[in-house]
């Protein structure tokens, strides 16, 4: 009869046990699982302000009228800004490089004040997805997290901008679906390129018209002329 009680006993404690670990290995492997869903790309190599550089024989100089790459300081205009220099393209890039390309024909012929030539910054590379989904960027269904991966305006956030802008002079509507941008995932092939320009809503980049072809870049932007 003891030795019934005793197995009866060790019984209850088992279940108990069970009763107070299972919890636990369900959010260990809750939070695992989360780990695994919300990793990470950061760029810690690029930065947000241009510098500038004295010019090679071989660089190119180069003028740049638009407000596409503003982040507030009329970022890369040169109508504020002295020239920019351009290295001539040498077949290697990495993400946060500024490059200068040729504008494809499908988007002139839709535009016909379109520059054709252009500027962007490199944000996917050959053999990775790229999506974008509520305004955030996205690589390989990892976050992409740096200061180019985001819809921003002026280089302000959503939360920024809404906190600066006087929403007397803007339609909040508009600019509400602007930072909740969203793209569908598009798979970067060899030789291409997947490019954005800083301001979303003022240029034109691959959520317009897809891959950029690596036969249409002719250089990488250093910094403005010193």
């Amino acid at each position: 009869m003891n030795n019934l009680n005793n197995t009866f006993k060790e019984g209850v404690l088992k279940i108990r046990l069970l009763t107070v670990l299972l919890p636990i290995f369900i959010l260990v492997g809750c939070s695992q699982g989360n780990v695994a869903t919300t990793n990470t790309i950061t760029d810690k190599n690029t930065s947000e302000v241009l510098g500038t550089v004295t010019p090679q024989e071989s660089h190119l100089l180069v003028e740049w009228n638009s407000d596409a790459m503003d982040r507030g300081n009329h970022d890369f205009n040169t109508m504020s800004h002295s020239e920019l220099v351009v290295e001539p393209y040498s077949g290697k890039l990495q993400r946060g490089d500024v490059i200068y390309y040729q504008m494809l024909d499908s988007e002139l012929e839709k535009n016909k004040n379109l520059p054709k030539m252009y500027l962007g910054r490199v944000v996917g590379l050959p053999n990775e997805t790229v999506k974008i989904k509520g305004g955030q960027v996205y690589i390989n269904d990892e976050k992409l997290d740096t200061f180019y991966s985001v819809a921003t305006s002026l280089g302000l956030t959503k939360e920024e901008y809404f906190e600066t802008i006087n929403l007397k002079n803007i339609n909040k509507e508009e600019m509400e679906n602007y930072f909740n941008t969203s793209m569908e995932p598009i798979k970067v092939e060899d030789n291409t390129v997947f490019v954005l320009v800083d301001m979303w809503w003022r240029g034109t980049d691959s959520k317009d018209f897809g891959l950029l072809p690596e036969g249409n870049i002719q250089g990488k932007v250093l910094g403005y002329k010193k």
